[in-house]
């Protein structure tokens, strides 16, 4: 029994040795490809399409692909492949990419050749590759409108166009198809495109670059410029605060979520938070602090006034919160320099559910001063503070210390039937405040008792610039 066991196994492993065999012989190389000639330009300039020509044959077995290969260094940058039919003589093309900050240099180009049963033969040559030098380049604007950019002096690739371009100008660069003026027969120039893509300047990138101004010259006039070797572009949109009407640019500073900008705002500045097009609809604009604009929705007009201040962009709140730099400590209840709202786990900005203040001095939130005297808190209902549960005191300060203790505090000048007072003085609803409006709480301290005016608005006054 043994014996004949053991003879099964030997005749499974002739078997299976000999069907592996089979497989095996399926990849082997049979017959001969060979490459009878190989020619092409020995010079190309990136973007370029070099044109070659071959001639093959081979021997047994039918010849069947061919592939053109273009090597920077050890690394294939680009590939083309060609299915033959017969030998005989066959043209092709590869692309030579146009890459950035790629310095020029030689390439090396082979072509490979097989036939169906992967008998293979290749041929190499070197080619000088160099990034052209244009003549000038096209800036197309959004409306179809097209300025020429041409070479700065003295900065090798870079290119320049000056005009009277918008604050905000939306377009993309055109690289015309290049050519040495050689009538090289080889060589076929490509034009190429610029775009943008994730906040970056791309090439074949299907949208506009946002190119953006953070002032003109004298003239009225800025360059939009752009570097070849490097692909960067300016006025790119930095990120940072635009001051249109004080013809600045400040940069915010800070990492991970949260960003920051001290500096002096004037009355009704208009401004323009730079460098985040995409995120910008989902901020929340703080409509205490800034109303909208008339006809642009990227603008935010300043409410306050004139002074020092701390502009903080929260990425992970979604929010625009300010803060005053400049006494900010209120020294008395009369005339005073600065007014913070501190409440419950029912107030909070940009809304109680995401960020409650909950009687976090931390989290205090510092009214606009319209005045030297004058202060105004606007909330949305349902988002910013609950409609049933109202539960909020004004302070002098960020934290515990100065406050106004209601009724005595104010004489209530508007809006007495959306307020009453708890017996430890913080403001609470006679009624259910409207959910959807905004109300109003504008407090006058020139006086004393302050003056308190409390009105819900359908929606707030967008601003209008004047011409």
């Amino acid at each position: 029994m043994r014996n004949r066991f053991l003879l099964g196994m030997m005749t499974f492993c002739l078997v299976g040795t000999t069907s592996c065999k089979d497989e095996i012989d399926q990849f082997d190389d049979h017959g001969n490809s060979s490459i009878v000639s190989f020619q092409g330009s020995d010079k190309a300039y990136m973007g370029d399409s070099i044109s070659f020509d071959f001639e093959v044959k081979s021997s047994s077995v039918k010849i069947n692909q061919a592939k053109v290969q273009l090597y920077y260094g050890e690394e294939m940058v680009s590939e083309a492949l060609y299915m033959l039919k017969a030998d005989g003589k066959y043209s092709g093309k590869v692309l030579v990419p146009f890459l950035k900050n790629t310095p020029d240099g030689d390439a090396k180009v082979i072509l490979r050749v097989q036939n169906e049963r992967f008998a293979a033969d290749s041929r190499e040559m070197t080619v000088a590759i160099e990034r052209p030098k244009y003549q000038t380049l096209r800036l197309v604007a959004a409306d179809g409108t097209e300025y020429a950019m041409m070479p700065v002096k003295g900065k090798e690739y870079e290119y320049s166009a000056r005009a009277k371009f918008p604050a905000e100008m939306e377009a993309s660069i055109v690289l015309p198809a290049y050519s040495d003026g050689s009538n090289n027969p080889y060589l076929t120039g490509n034009e190429i495109r610029f775009g943008m893509d994730n906040g970056r300047i791309s090439m074949n990138a299907p949208k506009n670059i946002s190119f953006e101004t953070t002032g003109y010259g004298d003239d009225g006039m800025y360059d939009i410029t752009f570097n070849t070797l490097t692909f960067e572009g300016t006025p790119f949109p930095k990120f940072g605060l635009r001051f249109d009407t004080q013809n600045k640019f400040v940069e915010f500073e800070g990492s991970g979520n949260v960003f920051t900008v001290e500096t002096e705002f004037k009355k009704d500045d208009i401004i323009k938070v730079s460098g985040i097009k995409e995120e910008y609809p989902e901020l929340w604009k703080n409509p205490t602090w800034f109303s909208g604009v008339k006809g642009d929705e990227q603008l935010l007009h300043f409410r306050g006034r004139d002074g020092k201040y701390r502009f903080t962009l929260d990425k992970g709140l979604k929010a625009i919160m300010m803060e005053q730099l400049e006494n900010a400590t209120a020294s008395g209840n009369q005339n005073a320099s600065a007014v913070w709202v501190i409440g419950n786990e029912r107030i909070g900005f940009p809304s109680y559910s995401k960020n409650n203040i909950n009687w976090n001095t931390n989290k205090g939130f510092n009214l606009v001063p319209l005045t030297g005297t004058k202060y105004e808190l606007v909330m949305l209902v349902g988002q910013n503070i609950d409609s049933g549960n109202v539960n909020f005191k004004f302070f002098g300060q960020k934290g515990w210390g100065l406050e106004w203790v209601g009724p005595g505090a104010y004489t209530l000048k508007e809006g007495g039937n959306y307020i009453k007072y708890a017996s430890d003085g913080n403001f609470q609803s006679a009624e259910m405040w409207p959910t959807g409006k905004y109300m109003v709480m504008t407090m006058e301290t020139a006086t004393k008792p302050a003056g308190l005016w409390v009105k819900a608005l359908e929606e707030m006054p967008v601003y209008e610039a004047a011409e």
